[in-house]
């Protein structure tokens, strides 16, 4: 027996946080021990006294189901949001990644969400005269960050208030458009409220040691899902992800670099492998 706690309570302790596999040894046979065992999450029950060779029996069979789980989920799927669009899904998110999602935050595992696009909207534009609002030092259309409520140019720093009224038409219809972290922090928020989210990008590493701090907390698992922009597939090994969604994965396609089909794959590639790699 365990010093103040029994190995029931220590498996299903475990079992709310993890999906490690656990074989239950002990010396209680009753069938009511055994099926409350199971129940609670064990994937195994060995009675003892037991043979060695037995123990390794089950624990290949064990891992080799665990694996198999594994390869099982090792699938990547392309969808067209505008097919769903047509369809009245005016989400961020695919239906099949918000069930992936949904079923993922259910099995206690751990889940990314890229999006190479920080800030709230990626461009400001009047819908009565076409006008778009730029960076003043670099031509570049300004980004709309929610919490400051401000503008900025993600090359220059340059920042300014927003807008509401168009300064080339005069018109008041200045509409947000396009999606970046803040956005879809927000939304996940919204559609998960009781999963615990973090972001990672560049606004929010801006204090010593915060990147690392991050980290830390995702791979302590006391994270449920992480959002964030290239920052996150670089480096980085999460044994409890096991889902990977990518937000516009065809959005870095369109940047003036010739090598942009090769370096979409290059970040693609990285962020697929991040649900594949295991301890």
């Amino acid at each position: 027996m365990l010093p103040k706690i029994n190995g029931m309570e220590v498996c299903w302790r475990l079992r709310i946080k993890k999906h490690t596999p656990i074989i239950m040894l002990t010396a209680k046979g009753d069938i009511t021990d055994k099926v409350n065992g199971l129940d609670i999450g064990a994937d195994d029950y060995l009675t003892k006294p037991f043979e060695i060779e037995e123990l390794l029996a089950r624990i290949r069979v064990t891992l080799r189901r665990k694996s198999q789980a594994i390869n099982q989920s090792k699938i990547i799927q392309v969808v067209d949001l505008k097919l769903e669009l047509a369809n009245g899904n005016r989400s961020m998110l695919s239906n099949s990644l918000y069930d992936s999602i949904k079923n993922n935050l259910e099995q206690k595992m751990q889940t990314i969400l890229f999006l190479n696009r920080r800030g709230y909207s990626t461009f400001i534009m009047c819908r009565e005269c076409g006008y778009t609002v730029k960076c003043k030092n670099c031509n570049i259309s300004l980004t709309y960050h929610r919490p400051e409520n401000k503008l900025k140019c993600h090359y220059c720093g340059y920042e300014e208030n927003v807008v509401s009224v168009c300064p080339e038409c005069g018109s008041k219809k200045i509409r947000y458009f396009g999606t970046g972290t803040q956005k879809l922090e927000q939304e996940i928020n919204n559609l998960f409220p009781n999963a615990s989210t973090i972001r990672m990008d560049v606004d929010t590493v801006t204090k010593k040691n915060s990147h690392e701090q991050i980290l830390n907390k995702f791979k302590q698992e006391n994270i449920d899902i992480l959002i964030g922009t290239q920052m996150v597939v670089k480096g980085h090994h999460f044994p409890n992800v096991t889902l990977v969604g990518v937000i516009a994965a065809d959005g870095s396609l369109n940047i003036d670099d010739y090598r942009a089909n090769e370096r979409t794959f290059q970040i693609l590639t990285q962020v697929a492998r991040k649900s594949w790699k295991r301890e």
